[in-house]
C-alpha cells in the first residue's frame, strides 16, 4: 500500500511541475549516473565514486566548404560526455554529501559543470527517503570561429570563442528499500540566457525507478526492470530497461530509448566474492544502436559506446572489547583491547 502511495505522489509531482530548456548530458547506464541529475542520491549506498564516458553518435561530423577556395574543413561534432560523481553518508548531518563534475561537448559547444549536494535521510516503512539539493556552477563555451552561418552579420552568432558562467540549483527526492527505488528531480531550476553565447540554461525534470525480483525458473538470477523519463519543454523521452543479474557478479540486458536507440548492456563486479579492498569495483559497458536517421542506414553514425566504472565501500568500525586479566583487577579501570 505504501509503495502505491509513493508512486502516486511522484506522478502527481511530475504533472504539476513544468520544465523547459535544452537537454542535459545523456547516459544509457542512467542507473549509475543518477547522482548527476538527482542530488537526493547522496549517501544512499555507502561511499561511492563513479565515472562514465560516452561517445554519442560516434563518427558524426560537420563539414564546411569554403565558397571562395573550395577547401573542405571537417569538424568532429559528435557529443561526448564525461562525468565523475562521489558521495557518502555523513551520520552527523543525518544524511549525505556529494560532488559531481561533468564535461559535455556538443558540436561547437563545450559545457563544464560542477555540483555540490546535500541530502537529508528519513527512514520510512521498509526503506528510506532522501530529500536533496545541490548548488550547480556551469561554464559554457561556444567556439564561434567554427560557426559558418549562411547569412553573416547576425549579432547573436559570435565570430570568436565566447563563454558564460551560470549558477543554479537542483532539487530531488529519492526512495529506496530492498526491492525497489524511485526518484524525482529537477535541474537548472533558475535557468537563464548567457549574455555572450546567447545559449539558454533552463529546467529539466527526471522521473526514474526500478524493481528487483528473482527469476522464477532460477533464483540465482535477479531480474531488474527500470525506467527513466526525462522532459523539457521541447521534448520528452523515455528509456525502458531490463537487466538480468547473476549472483551480483555479472549482469546483461537491453534498453530501448523511444525514437532514438536500442541499447545493449553488460557489466560485472568481478571481485565481490573476495575479501580484497577492490571487492566493490563494478565495470559496465553499453552500446547504442541508433534507430533514428543518424543510424547506419543514413551513414551518419555507427552507434554510441559508453563505459562505466564504479567503486563503493563502507568504513566499518569495530567496537572495543573491555575485560579484566584476573580477579585482582575487579573494581579497577578495565583494559581496552
Amino acid at each position: 500500500m505504501y509503495h502505491k502511495r509513493f508512486w502516486l505522489s511522484l506522478v502527481i509531482l511530475m504533472v504539476v511541475c513544468t520544465c523547459r530548456g535544452q537537454q542535459d548530458p545523456q547516459f544509457s547506464q542512467y542507473m549509475y549516473s543518477d547522482f548527476t541529475i538527482n542530488p537526493a542520491i547522496a549517501g544512499s549506498a555507502g561511499i561511492c565514486a563513479t565515472t562514465l564516458f560516452r561517445q554519442q553518435w560516434a563518427g558524426f561530423e560537420d563539414k564546411y566548404v569554403d565558397p571562395e577556395s573550395g577547401n573542405t574543413t571537417t569538424y568532429k561534432t559528435s557529443p561526448q560526455e564525461i562525468v565523475f560523481n562521489i558521495h557518502s553518508p555523513v551520520k552527523i548531518l543525518h544524511g549525505g554529501l556529494g560532488a559531481s563534475f561533468y564535461r559535455d561537448q556538443e558540436g561547437h559547444q563545450n559545457n563544464i559543470d560542477v555540483k555540490v549536494a546535500y541530502a537529508f535521510k528519513m527512514n520510512i516503512g521498509a526503506g528510506f527517503l532522501n530529500i536533496g539539493a545541490a548548488l550547480q556552477m556551469s561554464n559554457l563555451t561556444l567556439t564561434g570561429d567554427e560557426l559558418h552561418p549562411r547569412v553573416p552579420g547576425d549579432p547573436r552568432i559570435p565570430n570568436a570563442s565566447v563563454s558564460d558562467f551560470f549558477t543554479d540549483f537542483s532539487f530531488g527526492l529519492y526512495y529506496k528499500d530492498d526491492k525497489m527505488y524511485g526518484g524525482l528531480s529537477m535541474t537548472q531550476i533558475i535557468g537563464g540566457e548567457g549574455e555572450n553565447t546567447h545559449q539558454s540554461s533552463t529546467r529539466h525534470i527526471y522521473l526514474m525507478g526500478g524493481y528487483s525480483f528473482p527469476f522464477p525458473l532460477n533464483p540465482h538470477w535477479i531480474v531488474k526492470p527500470s525506467f527513466m523519463l526525462k522532459s523539457d519543454v521541447s521534448k520528452t523521452q523515455l528509456d525502458l530497461t531490463v537487466l538480468g543479474e547473476y549472483e551480483k557478479v555479472l549482469w546483461a540486458g537491453v534498453s530501448y530509448r523511444f525514437t532514438d536507440a536500442l541499447v545493449l548492456m553488460f557489466g560485472a563486479q568481478p571481485f565481490i566474492r573476495s575479501s580484497s579492498a577492490i571487492r566493490g569495483l563494478q565495470v559496465g559497458v553499453a552500446y547504442d544502436v541508433a534507430t533514428s536517421k543518424l543510424g547506419y542506414t543514413h551513414g551518419r553514425s555507427f552507434g554510441s559506446p559508453e563505459l562505466m566504472l564504479k567503486y563503493c565501500f563502507n568504513i566499518v568500525t569495530h567496537p572495543s572489547v573491555e575485560g579484566y586479566r584476573n580477579t585482582h583487577h575487579l573494581g579497577n579501570r578495565s583494559i581496552r583491547y
